[in-house]
């Protein structure tokens, strides 16, 4: 009787025993169940969140690199200072020739020059026709070409316009000076090319990236518009005596083209300020430009500095409008000049040239 008993106390035993552990396993079940349908639920959002810290991370260096860039391009001819940056996950390429730009102007006399690429060819024609040679010079170094085995730098002008069709390379910039028989600078033209950087940051929906270019801020998010956070600085201003002054400062990014690793600490040294043109009268301005990458922000940088031009056209009141507007197509494609109810202006155009060393 007694071993009845006990075979009947442990059978229960047992079997309380097996439904604890399916309780367990059943309540183990249903946490990860809930544990799986949370991840599951929470994943758009924790993507989105790793999506946003990496845009905020992104944006912030690539605004703390070009503060940076500029500071340096503001100070003497080889000082600088060092920069620690880093993207996790991403990297900084160099954007060669990323921008091209064309300034032309006449700065001295009463004639009207115009200069202008013809393919790989260079045509200068002179209205009053007062021009009498042509002066180049590539990257700094005088150009010339051979006449009757005897080398010469200066072009003549013939018939009042002139073609020059020499090969004439350059890495940065084309300079070309028009000279009046008396030897002076009456007009100057010049096609300059500029390096920027570029910072990626990957993102689930493909690629998160800011160029630095030319001292703006170009930020290219997945899925969404390009954003200019700042432009290039070209500006005009009023003098004490009610003249006009029209300003434009370059930037140029100097790397060694054989660096492949820029997402570290920098090196970033001035190589000081090339002054373009710095004159007191200046007619006939001539600006275009050309932004690799992006072909919309060619139109937006057009609207930014004619926005004024454009509303006072549609009303039809440009009566003392100072300021830039289209020298050719309202739309800007042929390029931008200055509008003031003086005849001549002030011009300053700088290149600022910064090295950078990973």
């Amino acid at each position: 009787m007694y071993s009845v008993e006990m075979r009947r106390e442990r059978r229960s035993s047992g079997e309380a025993g097996v439904s604890e552990i399916l309780g367990v396993t059943m309540l183990l079940a249903m946490v990860v169940a809930i544990m799986s349908a949370v991840v599951v639920f929470l994943q758009p959002f924790v993507i989105d969140l790793n999506d946003q810290r990496a845009w905020a991370a992104g944006g912030v260096t690539a605004e703390q690199l070009n503060d940076r860039l500029l500071v340096v391009a503001d100070m003497p001819n080889g000082t600088g200072l060092a920069h620690e940056t880093g993207i996790p996950g991403g990297g900084i390429n160099v954007l060669f020739n990323v921008e091209s730009w064309t300034i032309g102007a006449d700065i001295h006399g009463i004639d009207r020059i115009e200069v202008f690429r013809n393919g790989s060819g260079i045509v200068v024609s002179s209205d009053n026709r007062t021009a009498e040679t042509v002066q180049i010079w590539t990257d700094g170094v005088q150009a010339g070409y051979s006449k009757d085995g005897v080398w010469t730098t200066k072009w003549p002008m013939t018939e009042w316009k002139t073609i020059i069709d020499e090969r004439l390379p350059y890495t940065s910039i084309l300079q070309v000076d028009v000279l009046d028989r008396n030897n002076t600078v009456i007009h100057r033209w010049a096609e300059i090319s500029i390096d920027g950087l570029r910072l990626s940051s990957p993102h689930s929906e493909g690629t998160f990236d800011v160029d630095l270019s030319n001292g703006a801020v170009i930020k290219n998010h997945p899925g969404d518009d390009v954003k200019i956070e700042k432009f290039p600085r070209l500006s005009h201003g009023t003098t004490i005596d009610g003249g006009h002054t029209v300003r434009l400062v370059l930037l140029d990014i100097d790397v060694d083209p054989n660096a492949t690793d820029l997402n570290r600490n920098l090196d970033m040294t001035s190589q000081g300020i090339l002054n373009l043109f710095d004159e007191g009268h200046a007619r006939n301005l001539f600006l275009h430009f050309e932004v690799g990458g992006q072909t919309t922000v060619e139109p937006r940088y057009v609207d930014h500095w004619t926005s004024e031009h454009t509303l006072r056209i549609a009303t039809g009141d440009l009566g003392g409008y100072s300021g830039f507007g289209p020298k050719g197509a309202l739309s800007g494609a042929d390029g931008l000049t200055f509008h003031s109810d003086a005849e001549t202006f002030g011009l300053e155009v700088m290149i600022q040239r910064v090295k950078v060393i990973p």
